[in-house]
């Protein structure tokens, strides 16, 4: 659709396909044959940290970026559109690695936040989504995060202290 409408849907769309994409081919760099060559040097911080979520090795980097610029080849996307969503997919991209676990409540289970990225770090075969749980949840490898029950880092490294 022509017009605002059609520039939400087509962020909305890019939101989805990118995330899908990213959710397969981020669970295949968990690989064995894949995971010790390209994957692994992001996994070097097991609580996440924003210099870690652009710490890839190139081909890692390259493989998870490809659905980001298949969509405009495959689906209408304004260029200014299109450079606003690279732009809050950067932001996104260190935003799930800060340690700032808050989502509001009733999205913690559809939002791909910090606390599901830090567990993913921590116990490697689990929610492998960018953006949303949905993918994780059809794939089976949906954790909810440990910090949404108290037993996050955060709260280990609270409770060590108070002793």
């Amino acid at each position: 659709p022509p017009g605002w409408a059609g520039v939400f849907l087509s962020m909305l769309s890019f939101l989805f396909f990118t995330d899908m994409g990213i959710y397969w081919i981020h669970r295949g760099l968990h690989h064995k044959l894949f995971y010790k060559r390209f994957h692994k040097p992001h996994h070097l911080w097991k609580i996440a940290t924003p210099f870690a979520s652009h710490a890839f090795h190139p081909v890692d980097g390259f493989m998870q970026s490809l659905p980001y610029h298949v969509y405009p080849f495959l689906f209408p996307l304004h260029k200014v559109t299109y450079l606003g969503l690279y732009i809050f997919v950067n932001v996104w991209t260190i935003s799930i690695h800060d340690g700032d676990y808050r989502v509001p409540r009733f999205l913690r289970h559809v939002i791909n936040g910090s606390a599901h990225h830090t567990d993913h770090h921590l116990y490697f075969d689990y929610n492998y989504g960018q953006y949303f749980t949905l993918w994780d949840k059809i794939g089976g490898s949906y954790k909810s995060p440990t910090s949404f029950e108290g037993k996050g880092p955060h709260d280990y490294l609270r409770k060590l202290r108070e002793k």
